[in-house]
């Protein structure tokens, strides 16, 4: 190829507007499960607006069916079908339209499937937390009891709500944060995607910033972690490695639950994000 030419393709090669992410996702059937009833989904698009800018966004989302044998694992992956339908609808902004459509639809497909054979599908639903960047933004859509941790300036924080009884109970201040540790209604969702023909969900919005990292996990890992546990293994340089040794920790404490766990951190955010187009660097010659 000539020179003249690789400069013309330069030149009309797009610069990305977005965000920029490093992530991993790990799913595990547990110890004492005889099949996996957690899905989860990630997906990054890059769209072209014009010839000199395109924009990237990611969503990321974990699903963790109940509901016997059969139910939970069909709750969990017919709920981020909705996800993924909707997704590849969204051209940007308005994010949470985009996820709250997302956990309706899901609702609405789950609750109409346990519907037609509630022998087989007795109870079947599933919780359903999705999360999507776009541009300086990140939104959370949330039912259930998956969790999303932040880590910002070395402290860790719980962006989302448990929707369980004993997390109900503490918000009314009936019981104490040690006493809903230990709560029979740990795990008793009062939230659940399918559950019911009309359902509540959460719609959490913040701006995420460079450097920041995020753990979206299923109850099977942070009912065997504690918060410190979790931060220490997120100091990781790697966010690969820290996400495999943190299902490591979950599985040494027994893992009675199926586990999942999606890590991302916050690279760069806006068009300085972009790195610089080069060709060298595509061809091997830098």
């Amino acid at each position: 190829m000539k020179e003249n030419s690789i400069s013309q393709l330069k030149e009309k090669a797009p610069n990305l507007v977005g965000v920029i992410v490093k992530w991993r996702a790990i799913t595990h059937q547990g110890l004492m499960r005889s099949q996996n009833e957690d899905a989860h989904w990630v997906a990054h698009s890059v769209e072209v607006k014009t010839e000199t800018e395109s924009t990237s966004r990611y969503l990321f989302a974990v699903a963790d069916g109940l509901g016997g044998h059969r139910g939970g694992a069909i709750a969990s992956r017919m709920a981020l079908k909705s996800v993924k339908d909707e997704f590849h609808t969204w051209h940007g902004g308005e994010a949470d339209r985009l996820v709250g459509r997302a956990l309706q639809q899901a609702n609405q497909n789950v609750f109409s499937k346990a519907q037609l054979d509630p022998e087989l599908f007795h109870k079947m639903q599933t919780t359903l937390t999705v999360v999507a960047l776009d541009q300086d933004s990140l939104t959370i859509g949330h039912v259930g009891d998956c969790r999303l941790y932040r880590v910002r300036d070395g402290r860790i924080g719980l962006l989302t709500r448990d929707h369980t009884m004993a997390n109900d109970l503490l918000t009314l201040h009936l019981i104490s944060t040690e006493q809903a540790s230990q709560h029979p209604g740990r795990h008793q969702l009062t939230r659940s995607v399918g559950g019911e023909p009309f359902m509540n969900a959460d719609i959490i919005r913040e701006r995420p910033l460079p450097g920041d990292i995020y753990l979206l996990c299923s109850d099977g890992l942070w009912s065997e972690l504690t918060e410190e546990e979790i931060l220490v293994t997120i100091h990781e340089n790697d966010i690969s490695s820290a996400c495999e040794k943190m299902v490591r920790f979950a599985l040494r404490g027994g893992a009675p639950d199926n586990i999942t766990a999606i890590m991302f951190r916050i690279e760069a955010i806006g068009p300085q994000a972009a790195p610089r187009f080069s060709w060298k660097r595509i061809l091997g010659r830098q």
